[in-house]
């Protein structure tokens, strides 16, 4: 099996036009991600010595680290005369001040206040914020308990359980970070690589009538069908990942800088309510995986609708079709309170911060699980019904048939 598996991956994923497509796509994913760095970072102006760039890096290795009150009273040491000096906007506008580090006190503050003195006040009074959220759960629990509100009450169990004891103990470089995991253009990428490997599994061997020859043959039928879900299964699996790693090392390149990976993820504000206690990469690793699952499903559907045509033009249309219809419920559905909307689109696996990045929950007996979990749920119980459904409506081998008549 592992020989016939390893034939049909090389046959269907190995085609000089799927790899030509990939590397295309690998390409324009990474001056997709270069483009964001140039448009949306105020670090891009140069490495001359009063440059945003320059400065910025030369003030981190100051503030870098553990938040101490003797780091924070020295920022604000500096940072409060330039708010005092512009807050009337009557300072000067001179661009080449040898008194300031950037060359203008506007800029100056400016610098400080986007990449310093507001991350750092957000990182120190995350906690208390977070121990609030805690505090007010465990009264809620309490309060619920009283009225025999029991699901309700175990709800708030959770969100204490998942905010007391939130703390960002140190500073670093998020910007980074941010657009990272923001970032869906490869999302795109994927599903349409993913659907034109997908697309000609079956259909390449209808159309030159190779399928009724694999039915007399000892490995064809069912046997090969297998062959042909594992095979694109790993497909699915090596695309997904390879765009994962891609994003993380174009994001990194582009900025040059690894910084920020080890923060907690709702260190990024918009992750501030994330339902997961990890760090930004171990975010990036779980991310990646509900990718996986997400494609693997979408994939599977693709092959369960195209295995019934012998012309790859209606299906690929069908499948694309499926895609956007998939893309657009999701995007729509994304910042939405209907949760089981999100749980059984596996696009939302796909842009995966609409579950990771917001603590809600989905009654199942009684008992509140979080979104992204019943999400993966869903995913693999609806693979595996597309898995089954692929194998069992494909042609029994023509030899087991006769062996069954026996």
């Amino acid at each position: 099996m592992i020989h016939l598996i390893r034939y049909e991956f090389i046959k269907q994923f190995c085609k000089r036009s799927l790899l030509a497509l990939f590397v295309v796509f690998s390409i324009a994913n990474l001056f997709k991600i270069y483009g964001e760095y140039r448009s949306y970072s105020y670090l891009t102006d140069g490495s001359g010595e009063g440059s945003w760039h320059t400065v910025h890096w030369q003030l981190y290795e100051d503030y870098k680290g553990e938040i101490t009150w003797e780091k924070m009273d020295h920022l604000l040491a500096i940072y409060q005369p330039l708010m005092e000096a512009t807050s009337d906007m009557t300072a000067s506008t001179a661009t080449d001040d040898p008194n300031t580090m950037t060359g203008n006190l506007y800029s100056d503050r400016n610098l400080l206040d986007k990449y310093f003195v507001e991350p750092m006040e957000y990182f120190h009074e995350y906690s208390g914020r977070s121990e609030q959220v805690a505090d007010k759960a465990r009264q809620n629990a309490a309060l619920y308990a009283k009225q025999g509100a029991i699901y309700k009450q175990r709800e708030s169990g959770v969100i204490y359980h998942l905010y007391t004891g939130r703390i960002i103990p140190a500073f670093a470089y998020r910007e980074m970070c941010n657009y990272y995991l923001n970032y869906d253009f490869s999302i795109v990428l994927t599903l349409m690589l993913s659907l034109y490997g997908v697309i000609g599994t079956f259909v390449s061997e209808k159309e030159t009538q190779m399928d009724m020859l694999l039915l007399v043959s000892p490995n064809g039928g069912r046997k090969t069908t297998l062959a042909k879900i594992f095979a694109v299964t790993i497909f699915l699996f090596l695309t997904s990942l390879w765009f994962s790693l891609l994003d993380l090392i174009g994001f990194a390149a582009s900025f040059q800088t690894f910084e920020g990976l080890a923060l907690p993820v709702f260190a990024i504000p918009n992750f501030a309510e994330a339902s997961v206690n990890i760090s930004i990469f171990q975010y990036a690793l779980l991310s990646a995986a509900l990718k996986c699952v997400g494609v693997w499903v979408i994939g599977l559907f693709w092959l369960l609708i195209s295995m019934f045509w012998k012309n790859a033009l209606l299906p690929f249309v069908i499948n694309f079709a499926l895609c956007i219809g998939l893309t657009v419920s999701g995007a729509a559905c994304a910042h939405s309170n209907f949760f089981w909307m999100k749980v059984v689109n596996p696009y939302s696996l796909l842009t995966n911060r609409g579950l990771l990045g917001k603590t809600e929950f989905v009654n199942l007996g009684g008992f509140p699980v979080l979104t992204w979990q019943v999400a993966v749920w869903f995913a693999f119980i609806a693979g595996l019904v597309a898995f089954s459904a692929v194998y069992f409506l494909s042609a029994e081998n023509y030899h087991r048939c006769i062996r069954r008549t026996k």
